[in-house]
């Protein structure tokens, strides 16, 4: 992988949104106040979503590249 910036550059993206993105949806569908209960409900799938899709890829990425 070390070989290859773009994809490295793609798994630290991937990070940031594991580690940054997913979480601060959780934060605003938890704490924001004034929302509806679909747009709170929006949000968690969403991280939920973000979480997940990016977390699978990071691992199948880094599990390719390691052989």
């Amino acid at each position: 992988m070390e070989q290859c910036p773009e994809v490295q550059k793609s798994q630290m993206v991937r990070l940031v949104d594991v580690f940054v993105i997913a979480p601060f949806l959780f934060y605003l569908a938890f704490k924001g106040s004034g929302m509806a209960m679909w747009e709170r409900t929006a949000l968690y799938v969403l991280a939920v979503a973000t979480l997940v899709y990016n977390a699978e890829n990071y691992i199948e990425t880094k599990a390719l590249y390691e052989k």
